[in-house]
């Protein structure tokens, strides 16, 4: 096999058991994943940390995102596109931090850590990027710019994420998105 193709065979067996065991993945459990011998893995990635890495920018890869928010139910009102954007963000949230707690010194390197900090920036403004395209239709029913309304629903949604199990629900925040927290009946 080809030392390219070698390499990308080890990161998604990688990804792989990181989706199921989070960064307590081994050595061995990558090397049996990929159909390597655990020697042929420290010649492509000479430690764990260098494993890691790779494997963490690739689980934030811009190309997983998008997969996954495909998958994302949307309808075509602005409420159901809010419902939709909300579950998206907090299930991607959700799912990236259960399976990537912050950094350690020891499990990831300083050169890691900052590839894997600059992947969560790329990723925060490819939601954002998202978010406006599917609301952009219904920027005539907003109050604010699909950019403004893609950074509250980024905030409340990455909130909710955080958050669990604080009693809301991703139809909760998509209510006070869409209809504020101030009475009408009060203006």
């Amino acid at each position: 096999m080809p030392p390219e193709q070698r390499r990308a065979a080890i990161i998604d067996a990688a990804v792989d058991l990181l989706d199921a065991h989070g960064p307590e993945l081994t050595t061995r459990m990558v090397a049996e994943a990929a159909g390597v011998a655990e020697g042929t893995l420290f010649r492509v990635f000479p430690t764990l940390p260098d494993l890691l890495g790779a494997t963490y920018t690739e689980f934030l890869s811009h190309e997983r995102l998008m997969a996954r928010l495909t998958t994302v139910e949307l309808g075509t009102t602005l409420e159901s596109r809010t419902l939709g954007c909300v579950r998206g963000i907090v299930d991607y949230f959700g799912h990236v931090h259960a399976v990537l707690p912050p950094p350690r010194h020891e499990s990831v390197n300083a050169t890691h850590a900052v590839c894997v900090r600059d992947a969560h920036k790329d990723r925060l403004a490819d939601l954002r990027d998202w978010v406006v395209d599917v609301i952009s239709d219904h920027a005539h029913e907003l109050t604010v710019t699909p950019e403004t309304y893609a950074h509250y629903l980024k905030a409340l949604s990455m909130g909710l994420a955080m958050a669990r199990p604080g009693g809301l629900t991703p139809e909760d925040v998509t209510r006070f998105a869409l209809d504020g927290a101030r009475r009408k009946d009060t203006l």
